[in-house]
Formats: C-alpha cells, structure tokens, sequence
C-alpha cells in the first residue's frame, strides 16, 4: 500500500511539473512576440528616417550622399533578416524542445503506470497469501490455546503497528528497485533546460557556462550534440566566429549522421558567411540541399544560397 502510494505521489509531481511547463511555454512564446514587435517598431522608425534622408539628399543632388544612404539602407535590411532569423531559430528551437519534453514526460508516464499496476497486483496477491495464511494459523493456535494465540496475535499487531510508524518517520517506504531510475534524468534535463532558457533569454555568456558544464557532466547523453551546437550558435551570437566555425566543424567530423546535422551545416554556412569565405558558404548551403531535401531548413539554404549567388565577387 506504502508503495502504490508513493508512486501516486510521484504522478502528482510529474502533472504538477507538466502544468508548470505549459506556462513557461506560454511565457517564452510571449516573450518572442514582443521581441519580434520590437523589432517591427524600430525597423519602421529606421527605414523612415532613412528614407527621409533619401528624399533630402534627392533633392540636393549629391550622387555621391545618395549611394552612401542606399548602401546603408541595404546595410540595415540585411541586419533585420539576420535578426529576423534569430527569432526565427529561437522560436522553432523552443517549439522542438517543448515536443521533446512532452513525449519525455508521457514515456515517463507510461512506465509509473505500468509500474504501478505491477505494485497494485503484486500488493492483493500478498495480501490474499498473507490472510489466508494468518487465518489458518490463528485458526489452528486457537484450537490448541486460546488464551496464548490471542495474545500472540495481539502482539503481532503491535509490532506491525510499530514496524509502520517507524516506516513512515524513517521514510522507508520502498527499496530503490521499486521505483523507476528518474532522479539523474531528470537532472540531466533541468540542466539542458535551464541552459536554453538562458539562450532564449539572450544570456549567452550564462547558457555558455552552462552548456559547458552540461557537455562535461554528461558525456554520453542524448542531448550531447543539440547541447553542442548550442553552444557553436552562442558563439556565433557572441561574435566569436572562429570558435564557432570550429564548433561546427567538430559536429560535422565526429557525428555525421546525426538528425540535427542540417541545422549545424546552416549554422555553419551563417558562420562562414560572416568570416566572409563566400565560397565555402555556398558549398556548404548546396550539402544542405542535396543531402537533405527534406530538412525543415531546405527553404531557408535555398534563399540563402540565392542571395550569395547573386553576389558579384
């Protein structure tokens, strides 16, 4: 009984720990919303003022003013594309991660539930051989005595009525076996959370930190390589794009068939762009598209791959 309790304790924090996933979804979801407003807001502002300058610089006739402001105007779109992106990245990177979560907790569901039936079944039949037992003996004790196998039973119950108390103040309620290994995942996933909460949030340095302690703590988790490339996008926002480049490059040689491998190959591409190795951009663009046709980046490579072709070098 002890048991089946506990493991109901344990659905009741997953469904609390569920609910309060939903609202921090709903809080990060927001939270890119009004970044993007932001964004709208002064885009417009900008544009407007340059183009004012435009106008004035029109009419006085400098050609020289005029291809300076349209050169900066183009400066300014492709600044706001780039930005646009990373919201862009943000939120399809939450999106996945939620999925993943929520598939997590409902595998975990999956195995209390099964677990719990296990306990339950296991519980009647001891309690059906106990009873059955305990009544034949006491049966039998009470034939032979009555006096003596009353007070036996009567003793019995105490020392089951103390073994319980001692039970619940010790918390002895089960062995480790009856409950299924939870306490290091879950660790593991809070620190992988709490890392791209950070990232989210636009705290690169923090996330940094603790992406790194993530990649040293657990070496052999799941989420080793999207920690990885997490940690070559926060270089890249950090503007170091040599470390990043080398980030990206590690992935690249050490996990090639990885399913996050279109996404580090974009990354890479938006890395070697900005380190203004056009070339090697467009060479990785074109592996996106034509090892991974189905990759939910395909259609941002191709526009990206468009853009760098168009450019006279």
């Amino acid at each position: 009984m002890k048991r089946i309790l506990w493991a109901g304790l344990l659905i009741l924090s997953f469904n609390t720990h569920a609910f309060l996933e939903d609202e921090e979804a709903r809080e990060k979801i927001n939270d890119l919303q009004n970044q993007l407003n932001s964004l709208r807001s002064e885009t417009l502002n900008s544009l407007e003022a340059k183009v004012t300058d435009l106008q004035q610089i029109l009419q006085g006739g400098s050609l020289q003013q005029f291809n300076s402001k349209i050169n900066e105007i183009f400066d300014d779109i492709a600044k706001i594309r780039g930005d646009v992106e990373v919201l862009q990245f943000n939120f399809e990177s939450f999106e996945d991660r939620q999925k993943i979560n929520y598939q997590d907790i409902e595998n975990r569901f999956s195995r209390i539930e099964e677990e719990l039936e296990s306990l339950k079944n296991n519980s009647q039949n001891k309690e059906e051989l106990l009873k059955e037992t305990t009544q034949s003996n006491q049966a039998q004790e009470v034939q032979e005595n009555p006096v003596t196998s009353i007070e036996s039973i009567q003793g019995d119950i105490a020392q089951e009525l103390e073994s319980t108390e001692q039970q619940g103040v010790n918390g002895n309620v089960g062995t480790g076996k009856d409950l299924p290994p939870l306490i290091d995942e879950e660790q593991e996933l809070n620190m992988f959370n709490d890392a791209e909460g950070l990232m989210r949030s636009t705290k690169y340095k923090e996330a940094f930190e603790l992406f790194d302690r993530f990649v040293t703590t657990y070496p052999k988790s799941q989420r080793l390589v999207e920690a990885k490339k997490n940690i070559g996008y926060i270089q890249f926002a950090l503007k170091n794009y040599k470390a990043s480049l080398n980030t990206y490059d590690k992935l690249i040689a050490n996990h090639p068939s990885h399913e996050l491998m279109p996404e580090i190959l974009y990354g890479k591409a938006n890395t070697e762009i900005q380190l203004t190795r056009i070339t090697k951009a467009k060479q990785t663009l074109r592996r996106i598209i034509k090892e991974y046709p189905n990759a939910s980046n395909i259609e941002s490579a191709k526009k990206r791959l468009k853009a760098l072709e168009s450019i006279k070098l």
